[in-house]
């Protein structure tokens, strides 16, 4: 940089403001595609998959295989799903070395791609690596794996892991009531489905309501 005749204070300011740029897009545009997902707006989605692939950025490829991947969740049961994105967002999770916040989001934002034996051994290992942490963004994506997987196992009408799942200690903190709230929906679900209780349904319809 020296013989460049480049300052040495004037190149990483640059590359702070670049950094900042990067930054800031990539939380507007995951705002952006998140915000199309709960609308159902598979337009909007495709629309945004078409920017990514005219744009230079060198890691598109990941990012278009992540909006694929939502769209791919908007699918009802009857449409034919994409096989080649499902195992491209699986085999993705799976290339993420350790068991940490990235690799457990992507997994849980896309859960419904796995068949639940998958679904529960890497549920178990997450359980068993992050139950005692106290990092806020860990334990709420825990939650969201325990209401996803509690979710996806009454959808296939295997009760064989409810009670674990219900039963793991769950940090009392009131930005998660909405993940516990659901949790228990679950609960009294699985267990009206078994004893025909109509208390745990009105409890169902009650956590309904609070929704």
């Amino acid at each position: 940089m020296e013989h460049n005749n480049i300052p040495l204070c004037s190149f990483f300011k640059e590359l702070s403001l670049k950094s900042n740029f990067q930054h800031e897009y990539k939380i507007d545009l995951e705002a952006k595609v998140m915000d199309a997902y709960y609308h159902s707006n598979k337009i909007l989605l495709e629309k945004i998959i078409q920017d990514f692939e005219k744009s230079s950025s060198t890691d598109k490829t990941d990012d278009i295989i992540i909006v694929k991947g939502w769209l791919e969740s908007l699918k009802e049961d009857e449409e034919e799903p994409d096989i080649e994105v499902r195992n491209a967002l699986k085999d993705r999770v799976f290339n993420i070395p350790d068991l940490n916040k990235e690799k457990l989001t992507l997994f849980c934002n896309f859960m419904d791609f796995y068949d639940l034996d998958s679904n529960v051994m890497i549920a178990r290992k997450a359980i068993n690596k992050f139950i005692s942490s106290n990092e806020t963004e860990i334990q709420e994506v825990l939650l969201v794996m325990l209401a996803n997987l509690l979710c996806l196992s009454i959808k296939e009408d295997n009760y064989n892991y409810v009670e674990y799942l219900v039963t793991r200690k769950l940090p009392l903190k009131s930005q998660f009531f909405f993940y516990k709230d659901m949790i228990c929906f679950y609960k009294y679900l699985s267990s009206y489905h078994f004893n025909h209780n109509k208390d745990d349904l009105n409890t169902c319809l009650t956590i309904i309501s609070n929704c």
